[in-house]
């Protein structure tokens, strides 16, 4: 199929003798004679740029599991022999990696002395962990999702859910590894001083309440900018609590950050708390409503509480951008299905507008809602006043 439409003249349409005939029927032959030859060159396209796209992320995730990017930043340039003694890994595969990354442009390929490299740019994307811009653990996520189809394909047909733990290591190393950098780079720095009174009294102390902790990261940076802050952390997953208590200990935090496994409803957390904070996740959360009118409640009268979620638009044509595009691939894959397990779930996924989120603290009782002035390509901040 995709021959002939590669193929064919930029605008002709498509003759009966070319392909009405091959499928046997007149009204096939008529329904092709009347398409759109650019459109139906731009689809064609955009299909073969998504496939390589997706098989692109899996050899990145080869070379992210076998710390291949690493090796040929530690030698400064590599051939592929060197790589593969590095890696302990066959030369032959390691050549073909090699070439098919440089041809795809994650790679610096030298002709002249046939040597593989990383720019500074390409580091500061693939290797270096403290960047801002370290973004190779969100390659995890398409193995995580591909490893649930057949659930998904289940779930699709009897409306059921897939649990958050069926997705893997891979789902935590992904949502871990990709926010880290964010979180310590950003929120410390720019996310905390959008909001002056709670700003003042971190800087003296304070208590804080997470929502959501996963991997610990967002703890992890609050306690190592506010020195006297002391967090309690809350998430579902067994999985990532345990990550999470791991890298406070490495960090030498875990006397002033303490993680539970227990939902916000019923995790045993005594208020008032400065700051209650939940990093995208309101939108997973089968009773968003019920967790937000915790969080009020242990906010007291004086408390803030943080909320960031995925900025989308309110509308199917406001969503038609990468933003969009990208939290409706989240929501088909993850975050609908791990809600849809639970017996009277929202099941909001992750294409949450501000205005449903305006809605659920509303019922949850919060009598305002600001919108922080915080920059963020992928995030919208609230500020919820209890």
């Amino acid at each position: 199929m995709f021959a002939w439409v590669m193929d064919a003249p930029q605008g002709a349409a498509l003759s009966r003798d070319r392909f009405g005939d091959t499928l046997g029927g007149s009204r096939i032959s008529r329904a092709v004679e009347i398409m759109d030859q650019r459109k139906l060159d731009r689809i064609s396209q955009q299909l073969f740029e998504d496939v390589n796209a997706g098989m692109s992320v899996l050899t990145l995730y080869l070379g992210y599991r076998l710390d291949l990017f690493r090796k040929i930043q530690a030698r400064g340039s590599v051939t592929p022999s060197e790589l593969a003694k590095d890696a302990g890994c066959s030369e032959r595969y390691v050549r073909e990696w090699l070439e098919g990354l440089s041809a795809n442009g994650y790679l610096e390929y030298d002709p002249r002395t046939r040597r593989f490299g990383l720019s500074p740019e390409h580091a500061a994307v693939l290797t270096d962990h403290d960047s801002r811009t370290f973004s190779i653990p969100w390659v995890c996520f398409i193995p995580s999702f591909s490893s649930v189809l057949p659930l998904l394909l289940k779930a699709f047909r009897t409306g059921d859910g897939v649990s958050y733990d069926q997705y893997g290591v891979d789902l935590l190393e992904a949502i871990g590894g990709g926010n880290r950098p964010m979180y310590l780079s950003d929120y410390v720095s720019r996310w905390i001083p959008a909001m002056p009174d709670v700003h003042r009294k971190l800087l003296q102390g304070g208590r804080v309440a997470e929502v959501g902790c996963g991997g610990g990261w967002s703890s992890i940076a609050l306690a190592r900018g506010f020195s006297q802050v002391h967090i309690d952390a809350v998430d579902v997953d067994p999985a990532s609590i345990a990550e999470a208590r791991r890298n406070a200990a490495q960090a030498g935090l875990s006397d002033r950050i303490s993680f539970t496994c227990a939902p916000i409803e019923k995790a045993p957390l005594n208020g008032p708390y400065d700051l209650i904070t939940a990093f995208e996740c309101i939108h997973d959360l089968p009773r968003p409503v019920e967790a937000l009118r915790r969080m009020r409640e242990m906010a007291g009268t004086d408390g803030a509480v943080l909320v960031s979620d995925e900025a989308v638009g309110e509308t199917l044509e406001e969503n038609r951008t990468l933003v969009g595009r990208l939290n409706y691939n989240f929501s088909v894959l993850h975050c609908l299905p791990q809600a849809m397990g639970f017996t009277g779930s929202a099941a909001t996924g992750a294409i949450m507008p501000s205005s449903t989120m305006r809605k659920f603290a509303s019922e949850a009782g919060f009598r305002g809602i600001e919108i922080l002035e915080i920059e963020n390509p992928v995030w919208r901040f609230y500020r919820l006043n209890p």
